[in-house]
Formats: structure tokens, sequence, C-alpha cells
């Protein structure tokens, strides 16, 4: 499976090598890379969610699940459970946004639309959030102990 999280704006240095951890065993059985897309330099929201609302969409790939406190909430199983049910090499990307959210266009076009927490997070710490979610669903898929209930 080929797995991508595209990010608006780069990683801080306080979650790097916990994520880079992380993605290391994750890259041992899919591909996986973390995209750092370029903030707008506008200075009115609605102009920067349009932006980089075309930063983001030039990027994905058809399939892209988008993380926003607003989309619906999963466990790690069903996270899972959404890997287990995908078809063979499988392409799928997942989008954070920048610090005014994303634009409409952007929601629409996802396939889904995901929350990590009702909670609004940092988008560093959203980061590595999706980063360690992503390896739990894999460990549960391959009955790997990281994940214990």
């Amino acid at each position: 499976m080929n797995l991508r999280l595209l990010v608006v704006g780069k990683a801080g240095k306080d979650f790097k090598d916990y994520e880079a951890s992380l993605k290391k065993r994750l890259q041992g059985s899919h591909q996986f890379e973390i995209v750092e897309l370029s903030e707008s330099r506008a200075k009115q929201p609605t102009q920067i969610k349009q932006d980089e609302a075309k930063t983001i969409l030039k990027q994905v790939k058809s399939t892209f699940i988008l993380l926003d406190e607003r989309g619906k909430t999963l466990s790690s199983v069903q996270w899972a459970d959404f890997f287990e049910a995908q078809q063979g090499n499988a392409s799928i990307d997942f989008v954070i946004g920048g610090a005014a959210g994303v634009a409409d266009e952007v929601r629409q076009q996802a396939q889904a639309i995901w929350s990590l927490s009702a909670l609004t997070l940092p988008h560093q710490l959203a980061r590595v959030l999706v980063v360690e979610q992503l390896y739990r669903a894999f460990s549960i898929l391959q009955g790997h102990p990281y994940h214990k209930v």
C-alpha cells in the first residue's frame, strides 16, 4: 500500500524523533512519505484557505482523506478495518490543512473526512497522531502486540 501524509507547514523539532521512528516502522511493510506543503502568506483567512486549497489539490491523488475536527471519529480498530478493506496496492493520501483550516472545495473532493479528536489540535501534534495511528492500524492487522486493548 502506498500512503502519503500531506501537511500544510513544516515539522517542528519537538516531535520529529518520534515521528521518524514510527515512519521507519511503517516503511517496513508499506510505502509511506510525508509531504510538507507551503503555507500561504496571505493575510485574510479566506484567501489563505483558497491559496492552500490550490496547493493541496495539485498534490493529492484521486483518493484522499481529509483530517478535520468536524470529521467522523474512528477508533484505531476502525482505521485498521479501513485499510483491510483496501484493494491490493492502493494509494491513499491523508491531508492536514493549514492553521486557518481548509477551503470547502478540499472538503468536497475528499473521499472521507475523519477527525482525530473533538479537540482542536496543533498541526504538529495532529501530524504525529496520524503517523502513530497508521502504524497502530497496521500493527492491529498483523496481530502485533503494539496495540493493547
